[in-house]
């Protein structure tokens, strides 16, 4: 903090000491301060002051009944954190403790606001920003955030003096060894029980550059009273002020006004209600200035103006990058080489290390841990004029636009204050900072916020992004910024009845049962702890270990380049449906009309998630806060799940049907959770598996999956071999049962899937159950097989299937493929129908001169191809046909289709004219002459054979 008293000279004169601060040029209409405060008298009944000296009114007052508790727990949050401050030796940057850091910010001269914000800032902005202000380079923004001389200075706006007669609450530290006198004034004060003394430590003053930092502790013989505190409202005003003049640092500077609030409960000199009023009063009062015109054309945006482009010229001729985003970036000045502080205390309880734990911080001082004094829930609030605090940081959005991001950052109502607040209480700018909001197409309507991001930004979406465009039949049921359609009603119902009944099935009696921790255990998205158990306890075991230790990485880095095969970014964005348990009508700051569903599910969260484990050695995170903006549809955890699965059922198709009823439960999991409902699932299931097909059409990622697949057999090959349990990966399957009664196992079940899977029937059964979920159809059922092109590339590597073509494998998905018209099927290209646990585990039988495809049985416990018999040729085999192919663990050499037009194969093959073929993505059902009977699973699919009229 050295270096103050040279920033002394910005000051007129060179005076050190702060100038008496002149009323602004701008006659914006002054918020009434006293009345956004009135909650106060809920608790406190103040004597009207006309002597305001010791003697006379000051200080004078009594408890309520209601405010006896709320008055005590602010009672006891002064004491704990003043006294663990006085006592802390801990220094921050190895020379200043935080009492010593309080004593600084309560010297609240210019120049020192100039040293304490520029540590907001980073080491390098931070020194950019001083030398700029005390060279004379940033005339506007000084005369605007640090001059309080300057006839437009911000802090000198609005005031709290009036508010604190008006209030006339005693300040904490008094007592009859110091002051004369305790907290009742002689007996003139009724505290209704609460104690007269407090126990404040009095943290001595210090000295530095010849200037007296901290408190003298003599506000009872020179009145000034606690209610609100009136350092705190200068502080957050210079704060929001040079937020807006770079907003792109707005997280970390708003954490740091609200450190400088804090410490005047540090010093014991205020109470953490007074932050909270002075907070308030800093916001509205700016919120009125920066809405004034006349103020914002001539004084705010020049200013932001002269900031940006000399913080920027400075950052470019240093090599930090040419604009400010690239700056800050670069610095890491929103991250952990920006703000930071090491203090900690009973409401702000871990350090400020990163851009994350400032929001955090911030956050935790806006309710200092109150109970909520007003009722809880209520729909967002923004004050009128309040969005123009985002000017800056969001000037693509309008006036609604912005409103819609302060109500969608802020807190929940009903913290002390709020009553009154006109919704000042809630607004947590902090947040609000770190946006990133996504607009529709033509920019009108908000379709999706974040937080937390390292620079505020506005996207449009993308309309025409693959995996948006497959799910696109939600838009029947539900449009963003509008709300449930009139069709969309009975199938969201359905959607939200079993979103509740899996999530409380799950939850049971404690949220303690093993199928909740599962579902935590995959919201890691680790996908090897995710999938090792799909390959049943033996060759589990071997692949857990091996991908633990290193052993697979070329098997690792292909499930790692199958994960960004497909994203749901752009999706979620333009579909933006809330999540189950938040407020569905409410929603980033929009109106929904949920026709007659319910505003929130009633779901029961799930305490591990709400303190998250990622397993990274990262902090807890409470997820249900963290996904609480982030829209359901499509499940991003489901998609990954479904890459992952996919991807490794790809190269271990043996085991296909178990992998892929694994990663089934997996999406599952995110309704045990309730953070997603069945159609999410639905739609992720759908994502992941277009991502890997349509990838495996690149040689490059086909020959990483031909390598992947020969690690992956051989190390399991020689771990079985040395276990004795075969020498082939398929007589080591078939020994150790997984690909039957000892493989996969799950006991769960739920409304969905009935019974527990025990073997691979049941798997089978589970998975075709989570394909449909018990929906409706909301098209028409029984149409002929879509099959996509690509989705032949994901039975490459059945041996079997090596004998078949192209067209035959289509027969194949086609043969085993769900039901047409149920939820999402329309626009999904076939996607949603793929069932592919059912197509692993297929018998096909082909003609005696294996031309045509004549039956499709799914539910073997190895995949295989037979023929027919013909007339001339004696049945073998037992009479099922002679064997062409059965499942082996050798690899095949048999290409995927390479793609077309519009993402599907280039080989668009017509029906032959001796056997029904499915139609392509590209070629619908326009083509089909004939219709194969769809599968049941475990019955046998024949396929009809007829011919087409040319």
């Amino acid at each position: 903090m050295a270096g103050a008293a040279a920033l002394a000279m910005l000051l007129s004169g060179g005076a050190v000491a702060q100038a008496a601060q002149a009323e602004t040029t701008y006659p914006a209409n002054k918020p009434d301060i006293t009345a956004l405060l009135g909650e106060f008298n809920n608790w406190w009944t103040p004597k009207k002051v006309v002597d305001n000296t010791a003697q006379g009114d000051a200080f004078r007052g009594s408890v309520t009944d209601a405010g006896r508790s709320v008055l005590a727990y602010s009672d006891d949050t002064v004491v704990a954190i003043n006294n663990h401050a006085a006592k802390d030796t801990t220094k921050v940057d190895g020379t200043h403790t935080q009492a010593y850091r309080a004593a600084f910010d309560a010297s609240d001269s210019p120049a020192n606001a100039i040293t304490s914000y520029s540590t907001a800032l980073g080491d390098t902005i931070g020194k950019y920003l001083r030398e700029g202000l005390s060279d004379g380079s940033l005339p506007k923004t000084n005369a605007l955030v640090f001059d309080a001389s300057s006839p437009v200075a911000t802090s000198g706006f609005v005031g709290t003096g009036s508010a604190k007669k008006d209030f006339n609450y005693p300040r904490p530290y008094f007592t009859k060894a110091d002051q004369g006198v305790d907290r009742t004034i002689g007996g003139d004060t009724d505290l209704n029980g609460l104690k007269p003394e407090l126990g404040i430590i009095h943290i001595p003053m210090f000295t530095q550059d010849g200037q007296e930092l901290g408190e003298d502790y003599t506000d009872y013989q020179e009145p000034s009273q606690a209610f609100p505190s009136g350092h705190t409202t200068k502080a957050y005003n210079r704060g929001i002020a040079l937020s807006t003049l770079l907003p792109e640092l707005g997280p970390e500077i708003m954490a740091r006004a609200s450190e400088a609030g804090n410490n005047r409960v540090v010093l014991g000199v205020h109470y953490p209600m007074d932050v909270m009023g002075g907070r308030i009063a800093a916001t509205a009062g700016s919120s009125a200035l920066w809405s004034d015109a006349g103020f914002r054309t001539n004084e705010l945006l020049p200013a932001h103006d002269e900031l940006e482009n000399y913080i920027a010229a400075r950052c470019k001729a240093d090599g930090n990058g040419s604009t400010v985003e690239e700056c800050v970036t670069k610095l890491g000045a929103n991250a952990d080489k920006g703000y930071v502080s090491t203090f900690t205390d009973v409401v702000s309880t871990k350090p400020v290390t990163d851009r994350a734990s400032a929001i955090d911080a911030y956050t935790s001082r806006m309710t200092y841990g109150f109970a909520q004094t007003s009722a809880a829930g209520q729909a967002p609030k923004v004050p009128e004029g309040a969005e123009d605090l985002l000017l800056t940081a969001f000037p693509e959005l309008s006036t609604t636009q912005r409103r819609q991001v302060l109500e969608a950052s802020e807190i929940d109502s009903g913290y002390p204050l709020d009553a009154s607040s006109q919704g000042y209480q809630r607004l947590n700018l902090a947040k609000a900072y770190s946006a990133n909001v996504t607009l529709s197409a033509d920019g009108n309507t908000i379709v999706g916020i974040s937080f937390g991001n390292a620079q505020p930004k506005v996207t449009k979406v993308n309309a025409t992004d693959a995996v948006t465009n497959l799910l696109k039949d939600f838009n029947r049921y539900f449009v963003a910024g509008v709300g449930v359609t009139d069709e969309g009603k009975a199938v969201l119902s359905h959607d939200d009845q079993l979103t509740e009944s899996i999530n409380h099935a799950a939850f049971g009696a404690d949220s303690k049962t093993t199928q909740d921790q599962r579902a935590l255990s995959d919201a890691q998205m680790n996908s090897t702890n995710t999938l090792y158990d799909a390959l049943g306890p033996v060759l589990g075991a071997y692949f857990k270990q091996a991908a633990d230790s290193g052993k697979l990485p070329k098997t690792e880095q292909y499930l790692k380049d199958m994960n960004k095969s497909a994203s749901t970014g752009s999706a979620k964005a333009w579909y933006q449906h809330p999540r189950p348990y938040v407020d569905r009508v409410n929603y980033f700051g929009t109106t929904l009309n949920m026709n007659g569903t319910a505003q929130t599910l009633n779901i029961e969260k799930v305490p591990g998630y709400e303190s998250f484990d990622w397993g990274t050695g990262e902090p807890l995170d409470n997820e249900y806060d963290g996904l609480y903006n982030s829209g359901s549809f499509p499940s991003g955890h489901t998609t990954f799940a479904f890459t992952q699965g996919t991807g490794l059922a790809s190269i271990l198709p043996e085991l296909g049907p178990q992998i892929m009823t694994r990663v089934s439960e997996a999406g599952n999991n995110r309704i045990v959770l309730g953070v997603h409902y069945p159609l999410d699932i639905l739609g992720g299931h759908i994502a992941g598996q277009y991502g890997v097909a349509n990838v495996l059409n690149d040689d490059a990622t086909r020959k990483e999956s031909a390598d992947a697949r020969a690690e992956l057999v051989s190390y399991l090959t020689a771990q079985c071999k040395a276990d004795g349990h075969g020498d082939t990966l398929q007589s080591c399957i078939d020994a150790t049962g997984a690909n039957d009664a000892k493989g996969y196992a799950n006991a769960f079940t739920d409304e969905v899937s009935t019974k527990p899977v025990t073997d691979l029937q049941s798997a089978l059964a589970a998975y075709k159950a989570r394909m449909s979920y018990g929906f409706d159809t909301t098209g028409t059922a029984g149409q002929a097989p879509v099959v996509p092109d690509a989705a032949v590339n994901l039975l490459s590597n059945v041996s079997a299937f090596s004998v078949l073509s192209t067209d035959q494998k289509k027969q194949v998905l086609a043969a085993t493929e769900g039901d047409s018209g149920y939820p999402l099927d329309a626009t999904s290209e076939g996607w949603a129908r793929v069932n592919l646990a059912a197509a692993y585990s297929a018998k096909v039988t082909l003609s005696a001169d294996s031309k045509n495809v004549i039956k499709v049985e799914p539910g073997q416990t190895v995949a295989s191809v037979v023929r027919e018999k013909s007339a001339e040729q004696p049945s073998d085999n037992g009479g099922n046909g002679n064997n062409v192919g059965n499942g082996n663990a050798g690899n095949n050499s048999q290409q995927p289709t390479k793609p077309g037009k519009n993402g599907t194969g280039a080989n668009n093959s017509k029906p032959q004219a001796n056997g029904v073929l499915a139609a392509t993505g590209a070629d619908v059902s326009a083509a089909i002459v004939a219709v194969a009977t769809l599968a049941l699973i475990g019955s046998a699919v024949t396929v009809v054979v007829r011919r087409r009229r040319h």
